[in-house]
């Protein structure tokens, strides 16, 4: 019986190795030249971003598309600072074409009645959204542009990295990004989309229309990516698409704190267990067993030689499984993965996701400055 231990490892194995071909499904796309064809509105919502609007709008100026062809609105969520003020400065005399909306106070999810507030004010026909702490690269609307014209999609999920400094807590997430990553990616390449990033997501506003946006959970502070795309899957199956390209790779900021992450990953569980996807729902479970097995490991190797081997045998799995999966991101976005932290983190991942996941049930998370209860 001690080898049933090894079923929850090879069953994730074998789910991270389904995911592992959809990712090698989803081509590189090559951004010929085209006519920029298309027009696009960008929505950041911010609170509080005086610290790092700088970086986000000067990565827009440099953007490489004409700025007759696309608006920027940025919508001030009841920020205390001076990020209105940064921004004027900063954009000021530009050729871009931008506005600051005052999103509607004290919502239950402000970012998505901010988003909502955005898109009914936009003056061109596709939403891009991302986050004030983001910046984004040179030919991101253009990649975006034509992608769109090959396609024909009427919804993107484009890639997020992170810009990391050398420490252990930046690496550690790094690694769980790429993770998160290959699974979008590869989801993607199974036809059946789990994941999305709202930090690098476009689509257009008849589809963002069509679905009721986010009515039905506003209940919800976060969620404004995944909701979307569960919806745009349902309504429109055929119509959405991951663009897999160097140059339409967003870069965003890691938290510098322990506290900060887990309460982060609390808000990411607060979304994930309202979702309807059943495969969301079985690789979320998947993922809590092996973290407990990962745990329990070290107690049931000392019972006998036959569960020592069973349980080496499925951590040896795990591990292997992880890396090889965990790589395929890495290689798309052009870095190396840290060895030592990628087995640390195996353990530490594991007490972080137990820890969150009954934290979800039981207590509140912070998020911008404010406190929210499951």
């Amino acid at each position: 019986m001690i080898w049933l231990i090894i079923v929850i490892p090879v069953c994730y194995a074998v789910a991270l190795g389904l995911l592992y071909y959809g990712h090698q499904r989803v081509s590189l796309f090559s951004s010929e030249s085209l006519l920029e064809k298309h027009y696009f509105s960008v929505v950041v919502p911010f609170r509080n971003e005086a610290k790092n609007l700088p970086e986000l709008l000067k990565s827009l100026q440099q953007l490489n598309y004409p700025t007759t062809h696309f608006e920027l609105l940025l919508i001030n969520d009841a920020s205390s600072d001076n990020s209105e003020a940064i921004v004027h400065n900063i954009l000021k005399g530009s050729a871009i074409n931008y506005k600051i909306l005052q999103n509607t106070p004290n919502q239950s999810s402000p970012k998505k009645t901010a988003i909502t507030l955005a898109i009914h004010a936009a003056q061109f026909s596709w939403i891009v959204t991302t986050d004030a702490d983001c910046t984004v690269p040179k030919n991101w609307l253009h990649t975006l542009n034509i992608f769109i014209q090959k396609t024909e999609a009427i919804c993107v999920a484009m890639p997020v990295d992170y810009h990391t400094q050398p420490s252990f807590l930046h690496t550690y997430q790094q690694l769980d990004n790429w993770s998160l990553q290959a699974v979008t990616i590869g989801s993607f390449g199974l036809e059946n989309p789990l994941l999305s990033n709202g930090a690098n997501f476009a689509y257009t506003k008849d589809a963002f229309h069509e679905v009721n946006g986010f009515k039905d959970n506003l209940h919800i502070a976060s969620g404004d990516d995944m909701f979307l795309l569960e919806k745009f899957k349902l309504k429109f199956p055929k119509k959405i698409a991951y663009l897999k390209s160097e140059g339409a790779i967003v870069s965003t900021l890691p938290v510098n704190s322990w506290r900060q992450l887990s309460s982060q990953r609390v808000r990411w569980a607060s979304k994930t267990s309202q979702q309807k996807s059943i495969a969301t729902k079985a690789l979320g479970l998947l993922v809590f067993l092996n973290c407990i097995f990962i745990l329990i490991s070290p107690i049931v190797m000392i019972y006998s030689t036959a569960a020592f081997v069973a349980c080496l045998t499925g951590l040896l799995i795990k591990l292997l499984a992880d890396f090889l999966f965990m790589r395929c991101s890495s290689t798309f976005f052009g870095k190396k993965i840290n060895y030592y932290i990628f087995f640390i983190s195996t353990f530490i991942y594991a007490v972080l996701t137990i820890y969150v996941v009954f934290s979800s049930l039981f207590s509140s998370y912070t998020w911008k400055q404010r406190s929210y209860r499951m």
